[in-house]
């Protein structure tokens, strides 16, 4: 840990604003903008896919970020590659070079997705236990509230800009932000040599996988809790309560800040509870929303409010995974962005089973069996996991 003072966990929410943005610009603007183009559903989901699947597999290379240079200087490389990816693309013809617009966003997603493994290793590097729990939410807050905004900005601008304003604006609001890490003291890392410092990376990581702690947060983190699964599928069911088109947007947009909050809040949260036992609280916090809109009458009220709710406590969720992660990192270590992207691709594979059963539960149950399925889960598991802590590792006190 460094000697100089740690920095303020809001200046973490600026710094992780690249990576947010490239994902909102992802999620939100490219299916808006090949759409108003006359591209297919089918085809843009197809093209969704592929952009975002690096987010599963990114723990393949992103080590690279533990071997050379410091981690805030990656920050900057990544986000400016990255957006110069996202600026090239969205300043191409989206019906004559559909193509290249697909293979320079999956070449931006390659570059952005290791940003989040350059935090996570500088957060180990710089920032002390006691304060990962508001530097965690402070970091998901920005991802969220940024990725919403700059989504909604170059939506608007689709329509109302030259193709070229389009293109140079989502480029610069991936890269610019990046210039806050420079505000973030980061001691230079000793340089033995690409060799070594692999040789010591794998010796950490074997460490890493020894520990009983990292085992039981994997079965945490591979766990239906804290996936917020619905958050992706909530657009699909309007129609089953009869939402409009604006009742749609205005719970992407409103559902993104509440995120955000939800965020802030358990990253507060953290510093001051066990993060252990936070965890699957959130699973029982997501079953009770979830439950709660399933017994609800198929209106759009319901639909807006039980979004809300979810959304609010998946706020929660992701600072709380994050929270823990960063803990288990203990201090800065040659392998902390490396171990840090394990602990992220684990929180993916729940999002990607839950989504299919709650997709299968639609199909053969309606939007109640969805919901069902989704709260369920989540109190099962939130409820075994609180059972066993009890029984097996006695409460924590705060970080």
């Amino acid at each position: 840990m460094s000697d100089a003072p740690p920095p303020r966990p809001w200046l973490f929410a600026l710094a992780s604003l690249p990576y947010g943005i490239f994902n909102g610009i992802v999620a939100l603007s490219l299916p808006y903008l090949l759409r108003s183009h006359g591209v297919s559903v089918q085809r843009i989901a197809s093209i969704g896919a592929l952009v975002q699947a690096p987010a599963i597999w990114y723990f393949l290379w992103a080590p690279v970020v533990d071997l050379r240079l410091r981690r805030r200087t990656w920050v900057i490389l990544l986000a400016v590659a990255s957006g110069a990816c996202a600026a090239a693309a969205l300043g191409l013809n989206m019906v004559t070079a559909l193509g290249a617009v697909t293979v320079l966003l999956v070449a931006g997603s390659i570059i952005n997705q290791p940003i989040s493994s350059a935090l996570g290793g500088l957060v180990a590097e710089v920032v002390p236990n006691a304060l990962r729990g508001r530097t965690a939410g402070w970091g998901q807050a920005g991802i969220l509230a940024g990725g919403v905004a700059a989504g909604a900005l170059i939506v608007w601008l689709g329509p109302h800009a030259p193709p070229a304003v389009t293109a140079i604006t989502a480029g610069l609001l991936v890269a610019v932000p990046s210039a806050v890490v420079l505000a973030i003291h980061e001691p230079r890392r000793p340089n033995p040599g690409v060799r070594e410092r692999a040789t010591r990376m794998l010796h950490e990581l074997r460490e890493t996988f020894r520990q009983r702690d990292v085992w039981i947060a994997f079965a945490f983190f591979l766990s239906p809790v804290g996936s917020a699964a619905l958050m992706s599928l909530f657009a699909a069911v309007a129609a089953d309560y009869g939402a409009s088109a604006n009742v749609v947007i205005g719970v992407g947009i409103g559902g993104g800040l509440l995120t955000a909050a939800g965020a802030l809040a358990g990253g507060f949260l953290a510093d001051r509870y066990d993060r252990w036992r936070i965890y699957p609280i959130v699973g029982l916090l997501s079953a009770v929303s979830a439950g709660a809109m399933m017994l609800g009458p198929l209106t759009p009220v319901t639909f807006a409010v039980g979004a809300a709710a979810y959304s609010l406590v998946a706020g929660l969720g992701y600072a709380a995974f994050m929270a823990l992660a960063l803990e288990l990192l203990a201090e800065g270590t040659a392998a902390s962005s490396t171990r840090f992207t394990l602990f992220i691709a684990a929180t993916n594979v729940p999002l990607v089973y839950m989504m299919w059963l709650e997709g299968l539960a639609h199909a053969h149950f309606g939007v109640r069996g969805m919901l069902a399925i989704d709260a369920a889960a989540n109190a099962a598991f939130g409820l075994i996991f609180l059972l066993w802590l009890a029984r097996a590792k006695p409460a924590s006190p705060a970080p």
